[in-house]
């Protein structure tokens, strides 16, 4: 009798289990990091148009978060996932589930969302690309010259290696700027007994989130006597024992 009682009770759950599970839409998110300095990404949830559904949470980076939302009874809704911007980084969306995902929508946005339908989103962020390039112009010679050694600071107890550079040689460092407002960075370049330098276009640059800064370092070629004597100096002693040859062969003529 209890087996009896208890089978209709079971079918009754399980039917109401259905009818509810069939109002309601699931959707997991996932964030994966491919990059760094980046602790958790906040995500906003819009549905539409009824019910009307806008929450906002925050997801730690390599981690999942599953949620659902209640759908139409008359029909289908619409959801979009994005995430706040994070400076320094670029956010890419990928979806894929029972409702359709539109590609080319912003984040995440899935339409045709029914009852029952399992959706998934993944948020990848990635490090911004933010280059500074550094160029080298000669002034004062035609011949090739050697590589100098350029520095770069940008404070804020960063370090950064020191590179190489030359006319048709460039020195580029990758910088991470996670600070939206950006850093000030100043190039300084080693000094040299053959050329002076002006690095006053690499000064206090600001770099900002994924830019690509270049400036450029010139050099002036300074050329010492000692090298003009080495080059011109014998014929010049030729020509003044030359002249004062003559001078005193003149004088021994009567």
């Amino acid at each position: 009798v209890m087996r009896g009682l208890l089978i209709p009770w079971l079918v009754l759950l399980l039917c109401a289990f259905t009818v509810q599970a069939d109002e309601f839409a699931l959707f997991t998110v996932d964030v994966n990091l491919k990059g760094a300095g980046v602790d958790s990404v906040n995500v906003r949830v819009v549905c539409g148009p009824s019910p009307g559904l806008d929450v906002r949470f925050e997801i730690p980076v390599d981690s999942t978060r599953t949620f659902t939302v209640p759908t139409a009874a008359d029909g289908e809704i619409s959801c979009v996932l994005t995430a706040s911007p994070v400076p320094g980084q670029k956010l890419t969306f990928l979806g894929d589930g029972g409702s359709v995902f539109e590609a080319d929508g912003p984040g995440c946005h899935f339409s045709g969302v029914g009852g029952g339908h399992s959706n998934f989103c993944q948020i990848q962020v990635e490090n911004k690309e933010t280059r500074l390039t550094v160029f080298k112009h000669w002034i004062g010679t035609s011949k090739a010259e050697e590589d100098v050694a350029v520095s770069l600071d940008c404070g804020r107890g960063l370090s950064h290696p020191t590179l190489s550079v030359n006319k048709g040689k460039p020195a580029e460092w990758s910088l991470v700027v996670n600070d939206e407002d950006g850093f000030l960075c100043s190039v300084s370049e080693a000094e040299g007994e053959s050329y002076t330098s002006d690095v006053s276009d690499c000064e206090a640059l600001l770099i900002l989130p994924g830019a690509e800064e270049e400036c450029t370092v010139v050099n002036t070629k300074v050329v010492k006597m000692i090298e003009v004597f080495n080059r011109y100096g014998l014929a010049v002693m030729i020509l003044a024992f030359m002249v004062v040859g003559g001078f005193a062969a003149r004088r021994a003529i009567p």
